[in-house]
This record gives C-alpha cells, sequence and structure tokens, in this order.
C-alpha cells in the first residue's frame, strides 16, 4: 500500500502539486477552462479525464455520511455499484481515506495480505485502486477513486497520487460553487416574494408613503399619499417634497435630508404642511426613515393631522367656552378647575362617536368615583373632602392627553372621554390612576377609587352609530360592579352586551399601554 500526505481540508492551491507532470497540469487547466455545464456533466468529466490520464478503467464519485456510501457519479462502475447505489462505507476501500483523510493507492491488491476477503474486492474486482478525499465546504464529504481489474506494474507514481488529490479538491470545489448557487437562488427567490409582498402591502397601505432621495425626489409613492394630497401619482413623481411643502417646514427637512447623506442620521419627523390640489394646506406628521444609505433610498410616511388639529381647536373653543359660562353663570360650571361642564362633554361624546367611526378608531369612556366619600367628608369636613376631590381629578387629568376630555357629575363621579383609546389602553390608565390615588398622602388617611370602563370600536364600514347613552349606561354600570366588587378596583364592560365579561378582570389581559401616559 502506498501513502501520500494527508489532504488539506480547502483550495486547490493548498495543494503540494510540484509532482504533477506537464500532461496532468494541462489537462487540469482544460478542466477549469471548459464551459460551464451542469454539475452532473462537470463532474462526468472530471472522471473521464482521471480515468485517461492514469489508464483505469472505473471512475467513482462518492458521498460518505457516518458509516454510509452513496455512489453520486461513475464511470464504467461494477453491476450495483452504479450512480445513486448506496453500501455500508465498511464495505469500500473509501473507508480508509475517510479514515485518513488522505490519499490511499493500492497497486497490487491481491498481494496485500488480507484484501482478497474485503467486501470491495468481492463486489467491485479491482486490482488497482487509487483515492483521495473530497472536501466541501471545509469538512471531509466524500472521495473520488479510481479502480482497474488489472494490477499496476509499478507503484502509482507521485504526480499520479497528487492528480487524484487536485481531482478531489477540484470536484469539492464543484460542489461548493454549486451549494453557494443553490443557496443564492433559494435567497433570491425570497428576496423576489418578500419584495412583491413588500409592493403590494405598499401599494395597499392606508397610511400614505412614499420612496424618496436624498434631494426629496419622489421614486415610489402609494394611492394614499395621492389621495391624500389630491394630486395625481404621476404628477407627484415630476417632482419632489419640496415643490408641495411648505417654505418653512422645508428648511428643518432639507437639513434632515443632508444630514441622513452624511451618515449622520437616519430618522427625522416633524409637523409638516404641503400644499394640496387648488392650494388647500394639508397637515401630515412627517416621518422620514434611511433605508439604505448607499443607494439613498428614505422611507416617508405621512400621517393626516389635519382633523385631530380641528379637533384641538374644538376644544379650545369649548374651553373657551366654558371660561364665559363661568363669568356669567357661575352655578353651571363644574365645581372642579380644569374641568368641562357635562353639557360640554356629552356635546363633545356625539363628535368623538361620529369621528371614531369615520376612521375606525376606538374611544373609551372612564368613570371614576372616590370609595366611602360620604364618610370621609362626614369625618374630616366638605373643605378636606373638595381638596381630596381635587387631588384625584389632577390626577386623572395629568393621566390624560390634550385630545382627551374631563368633567365631573353632580354626584361627584368623574368622568374622562378617552379619544383614539382602545380597551387595553383605557385599563392601564384606569389602573395607574387607581394607584396614583391610592399613594396620596397629607389627606388624614388613605383614600382609593373605583373605576368602571367601557369602549366603543367602529366596525369597519359601519353605517350606525354608537349611542352616546348606552355608553354611559355600560360605563356605569362597570363602575357599580367595581363597587360592588369589594372597591378599589378597575372594572371592564363591553359595549355589545353579546361581549359582556363574566368575571372580574385579570391583570394578565392588559396589553400596550398608551405612550402618553
Amino acid at each position: 500500500m502506498q501513502e501520500s500526505l494527508p489532504l488539506p481540508s480547502s483550495g486547490l492551491a493548498h495543494i503540494v502539486n510540484e509532482h504533477l507532470i506537464p500532461e496532468h497540469l494541462h489537462a487540469l487547466l482544460a478542466l477549469s477552462l471548459s464551459p460551464d455545464t451542469s454539475l452532473s456533466q462537470q463532474l462526468h468529466d472530471h472522471l473521464v479525464t482521471g480515468c485517461g490520464l492514469l489508464g483505469m478503467k472505473t471512475g467513482i464519485l462518492g458521498h460518505a455520511e457516518a458509516n454510509n456510501y452513496e455512489i453520486t457519479a461513475a464511470i464504467n462502475p461494477s453491476p450495483g455499484r452504479e450512480a445513486g447505489s448506496e453500501c455500508p462505507l465498511g464495505a469500500t476501500y473509501c473507508g480508509a481515506v475517510v479514515k485518513h483523510a488522505a490519499c490511499i493507492a493500492y497497486p497490487h491488491i491481491s498481494l496485500m495480505e488480507g484484501m482478497t476477503s474485503h467486501p470491495a474486492y468481492q463486489t467491485m474486482a479491482f486490482e488497482s485502486y487509487l483515492a483521495a478525499p473530497v472536501w466541501s465546504e471545509g469538512r471531509l464529504t466524500g472521495t473520488i477513486c479510481f479502480g482497474d481489474p488489472s494490477p499496476r506494474t509499478h507503484d502509482f507514481t507521485p504526480s499520479e497520487c497528487a492528480l487524484v488529490a487536485t481531482l478531489g479538491v477540484a470536484v469539492g470545489q464543484l460542489m461548493d460553487r454549486e451549494n453557494e448557487h443553490q443557496r443564492l437562488t433559494t435567497e433570491l427567490k425570497h428576496v423576489r416574494a418578500t419584495n412583491q409582498e413588500m409592493e403590494l402591502l405598499f401599494s395597499r397601505c392606508q397610511l400614505p408613503m412614499a420612496m424618496m432621495d436624498f434631494h426629496g425626489h419622489w421614486t415610489r409613492l402609494n394611492s394614499a399619499l395621492s389621495q391624500l394630497l389630491g394630486i395625481e401619482a404621476s404628477e407627484l413623481r415630476r417632482g419632489s417634497l419640496e415643490d408641495i411643502s411648505h417654505p418653512t417646514d422645508m428648511i428643518a427637512c432639507r437639513n434632515a435630508l443632508n444630514a441622513m447623506r452624511e451618515g449622520e442620521l437616519t430618522h427625522f419627523h416633524q409637523r409638516h404642511r404641503y400644499r394640496g390640489r387648488q392650494g388647500l394646506m394639508v397637515e401630515v406628521m412627517l416621518n422620514l426613515d434611511l433605508v439604505d444609505g448607499h443607494s439613498g433610498i428614505i422611507l416617508s410616511q405621512h400621517q393626516d393631522i389635519s382633523e385631530q388639529l380641528a379637533h384641538e381647536e374644538s376644544l379650545v373653543r369649548l374651553r373657551h367656552k366654558l371660561a364665559c359660562l363661568t363669568k356669567t353663570h357661575p352655578t353651571t360650571s363644574a365645581p372642579l378647575d380644569n374641568l368641562i361642564p357635562m353639557p360640554l362633554l356629552e356635546q363633545q361624546l356625539d363628535n368623538e362617536i361620529a369621528r371614531s367611526a369615520r376612521h375606525g378608531q376606538a374611544l373609551s369612556l372612564l368613570m371614576l368615583n372616590v370609595d366611602a366619600f360620604i364618610d370621609f367628608n362626614r369625618l374630616f369636613g366638605r373643605p378636606a373632602g373638595d381638596r381630596a376631590l381635587r387631588q384625584v381629578a389632577s390626577i386623572l387629568r395629568n393621566a390624560t392627553r390634550k385630545s382627551d376630555v374631563v368633567s365631573q357629575r353632580e354626584d361627584g363621579t368623574l368622568i374622562a372621554l378617552l379619544t383614539s383609546t382602545d380597551s387595553s389602553g383605557a385599563i392601564i390608565l384606569a389602573e395607574r390612576v387607581r394607584h396614583a390615588v391610592n399613594a396620596l398622602d397629607g389627606l388624614g388617611k388613605p383614600i382609593t377609587c373605583s373605576l368602571g370602563l367601557t369602549c366603543y370600536h367602529p366596525a369597519p364600514d359601519t353605517l350606525s352609530l354608537a349611542n352616546k347613552v348606552d355608553l354611559m349606561e355600560r360605563a356605569q354600570h362597570a363602575l357599580k360592579k367595581a363597587k360592588r366588587q369589594g372597591r378599589d378596583r378597575v372594572r371592564f364592560l363591553d359595549l355589545d352586551p353579546a361581549h359582556l365579561p363574566e368575571s372580574a378582570l385579570v391583570p394578565g389581559r392588559l396589553s400596550t399601554p398608551r405612550d402618553n401616559i
């Protein structure tokens, strides 16, 4: 048996090939320069070249995994050893190749002690055999071997051993290239599928969105942005962000685009004004996110806040009306500061129900009552009770947003109209208010409060609106339930009686809190 040095694990450049004779080098060069064909054809060509240069009848390429050997390509194989056939690794001469990770040469097998009883000798009938490991992706994955029924009259030469070792490395590189091609093909299919999905989401998204470059030129935009501005998409693509922006707002936006181009900024947002069709001013919350700094791709999102601003202006008018009522009719004002009268809250509730249905946004109603408040007044006096109620009202007012409305009924119950707030957000706000009330001190004794909640979730494309009386009654019912079940707790009842919960609220039902609380 001849032995060669262990085969390096990667790269043709690692092969010590000074033993290769010119004939072998020319053949290997021809293989490397042959036109790209399928992997199976290239493997076949390598086996044919090896058989021709070595003067051997059979060439086999196999994959070794654990104790199994699968033939993946073969030239003139023995019966039962065709491509696709499998056998135990120990029943092949290749087992020694895998074991030693080296080139193995048997010039005359029948003369070697004990080899005539080897399973491979019985099935392959080789008298001469030369093989080398195949390395793929950094590990030994199989062998390339050549055999012939005739023995060699002399030992295999160093050049012949180096030839087979080099063919093994070349085959491994072909497999690596094919594996990489398959991975890239799979990834490309995934990228294309993802891109198609993103294109579909982008085009159908109800939030106005667009892609732009560092100069603010639109490259792609969805129909929602065109509808928001009242300008055709084709007309927008011919211009840029600056063409339709208010000059004052564009100053900060231009600076942000320049900072993104210099790699100093990845996100920017501001209130932004656009000139829409016929000069109509549209106010949005503009968000710019750098997607690809190398290619200069920026995603812009444009959330229409025109109605929100109109809503805030409506609240300002309500508060101004409240101030006028306070001056002219002091007895009609709410007993606590910064709270609007109940008639104004009910008026605003009608407006918010309509707005919620129009935009598909949830609306919640909260009622708060200080527990055992009559006993507190009896014990500490009405002035102390008023101070306690003011502090509770202050906690509730500070927990809500400017767009929310807080009032007080004649019985002392505090009511909060929570705009654009679902049940989870309302419950979290209520729990925080309850804990803050529990933490109040300096009142003579600790106080607690009970809170009742309900929520209006408008159905998509609904034509019917919630009834404000139903909303108020559900919130009141939830408040009574909190009282009956022991006070100092929050209870929620859905507006739809079919969804009325049978048991108390479980804290685990809470989800993402409102970020303004």
